[in-house]
């Protein structure tokens, strides 16, 4: 007997008969990056996270009738202000901009005009931004969107102590995810480089060089994660990324498209 997709619409487990009879309406990126994530954490732990959140969103995108196909998680994406810490790995701004660029000129010519990039690490947004724009600006493109996984209004959040790189938050997801690949025994509340000039955060954006920002490459309460808390941020998000991809994929697309 052979084997199937782990569901439907996984991209990387379909074969052309497969991509034939589904058909898609919407492609999914997930954009990961490979980067130190402090000494508990592995260095894929953007690209573990956002891709189990893709693979909750979607799945449940196609069960409810999407017809969505999600691609390969890329997992090296830009993080400049990394450079002080071997391999973490990364492409330039321009250089990551046209490869997303020819990924949805290929959507393009294989008749999808929905694509959604489902971004997991911190220093890609600059560049979505301004690669959507680069796509606005030509013609006979797909309609082209980014996100986080939005967090729904009027819930409450599992986590007590917000960190944007290792803390009670990502050490939560990767406890659920790959419980394996955490180092329990390293577990700390590192603290965050405090700036000279408090305005700076306040009034200003600035890139921060990582290795003052945070030394030991991570921060924040890690000590307070759980995989319960992991799972909870996991399924709510995926729960908002999935309607969204099922109201994409049943919308009609038109020249009009998003607006009526």
């Amino acid at each position: 007997m052979s084997a199937a997709p782990a569901f439907p619409g996984l991209l990387e487990e379909m074969t052309t008969q497969d991509i034939q009879a589904f058909d898609p309406e919407v492609v999914v990126l997930p954009l990961g990056s490979t980067e130190p994530h402090g000494p508990h954490l592995p260095m894929g732990t953007d690209c573990y996270q956002v891709t189990r959140l893709c693979h909750l969103a979607v799945r449940a995108a196609n069960e409810n009738s999407a017809r969505v196909l999600l691609y390969p998680t890329l997992p090296i994406t830009n993080n400049a202000n990394f450079r002080r810490f071997r391999f973490a790995l990364r492409v330039g701004i321009r250089t990551l901009m046209q490869m997303l660029i020819d990924i949805v000129t290929q959507c393009r010519d294989d008749g999808i005009r929905k694509v959604v990039f489902v971004n997991g690490h911190g220093g890609n947004p600059a560049t979505l931004d301004a690669t959507l724009r680069e796509i606005a600006g030509m013609d006979d493109m797909p309609f082209v969107c980014w996100t986080w996984g939005a967090w729904p209004e009027g819930v409450a959040s599992p986590i007590e102590h917000a960190s944007d790189h290792g803390g009670e938050d990502e050490t939560s997801r990767m406890l659920w995810i790959r419980p394996d690949l955490v180092r329990s025994d390293k577990l700390a509340n590192n603290p965050f480089g405090q700036l000279r000039i408090a305005r700076l955060k306040e009034q200003a954006h600035f890139v921060r060089p990582w290795h003052l920002y945070v030394p030991e490459s991570a921060g924040g309460e890690a000590r307070e994660s759980s995989a319960q808390k992991g799972q909870v941020i996991l399924e709510t998000k995926a729960g908002e990324l999935g309607d969204l991809l099922v109201e994409l994929s049943e919308t009609p697309w038109d020249e009009r498209f998003p607006y009526v």
